[in-house]
């Protein structure tokens, strides 16, 4: 099992981390981060481990996940941010990959990831460097800190409002993490069928046309809106399915219910954790899952995943 945590730099609201056009730098580290944990799921044995607020509200602390990612004796730590020069709109352009000074095995994350953000965001080579951040400083496993493009370029900021773009680079960071670690892909239960989104269609027409609900298909792919572009690729079934949806939990803890009654609080449950879903409910407006058990958990995908094998 590849343990991999994954780090989407800062917090939604953190001061000063914007475009000129204020536009959050979270945002943007969010969206890449969001894909490679879904295409990471294609294969088997790797177990993500995020560290920042899945929602970005929270600007978690620099120790909290240098700890969490130690704690839980992750493999390798990715942090994922983009860049600034002055503030101010310029023409400076480009990625750079960041690890320890004197860390081999650093370097060696470093090479092997590097080359496919380069060929996902499609800007220039800045090179691989070191630098004394905290995240490289107190990991105590090999880690990469990554500049996908300048928040403030005017080259840069092109690439990073396209959402392929941010999908294509979170697909590259995956599939370089799973060559890094010789992962194989899922297969007969677990090799997921996608589709690439058309102009015009919509998560319904989507999901109607591949037998699921809207709900299943925005946890399938780890959607928190109902905004989908040309072009996206999305997971809509399992090769080989039973048909059986499972919903896992991918924040540190968790409420658990003992009725579909958000008041009905039964115990948590903890990151990885995974349940079989009996039905699907709204509760208040919100998506409830009764699961097998008969205990019930939030259907919302910025604390679980829902998948199908």
């Amino acid at each position: 099992m590849a343990k991999i945590a994954l780090d989407a730099g800062h917090g939604i609201n953190t001061p000063g981390k914007r475009s000129p056009a204020g536009e959050r730098e979270w945002t943007f580290n969010n969206k890449v981060v969001v894909a490679a944990i879904k295409y990471l799921n294609e294969y088997e044995n790797a177990n993500v481990i995020r560290l920042d607020d899945p929602t970005g509200n929270t600007d978690v602390s620099l120790t909290a996940r240098t700890n969490k990612a130690n704690s839980e004796n992750a493999d390798i730590l990715v942090s994922y941010h983009h860049n600034a020069n002055t503030g101010q709109w310029g023409t400076w352009t480009g990625t750079e990959t960041y690890h320890y000074p004197g860390s081999s095995a650093g370097l060696t994350l470093a090479r092997n990831v590097h080359p496919s953000i380069l060929s996902g965001m499609g800007l220039r080579d800045r090179g691989i460097k070191t630098a004394n951040f905290h995240m490289l400083r107190e990991s105590n496993m090999p880690a990469i800190l990554i500049e996908g493009g300048f928040m403030d370029s005017t080259i840069d900021i092109v690439q990073m409002r396209d959402n392929t773009v941010m999908d294509r680079t979170g697909k590259a960071l995956a599939e370089a993490i799973a060559s890094h670690f010789g992962l194989e892909r899922k297969s007969g239960g677990g090799s997921p069928g996608t589709y690439t989104v058309q102009p015009g269609d919509t998560l319904w027409s989507i999901s109607q046309a591949h037998n699921m609900t809207v709900t299943e298909l925005k946890a399938l792919n780890n959607l928190t809106t109902d905004d989908i572009y040309p072009g996206q690729i999305l997971i809509v079934s399992y090769e080989g399915s039973t048909g059986t949806m499972f919903v896992q939990v991918i924040v540190s803890s968790l409420w658990v219910y003992d009725a579909p009654d958000w008041n009905a609080r039964h115990s948590t449950v903890s990151q990885g954790e995974v349940f079989t879903i009996a039905d699907t409910l709204t509760v208040d407006g919100a998506t409830m899952y009764k699961l097998k058990s008969g205990l019930y958990i939030t259907g919302n995908t910025n604390y679980v995943r829902v998948f199908e094998q």
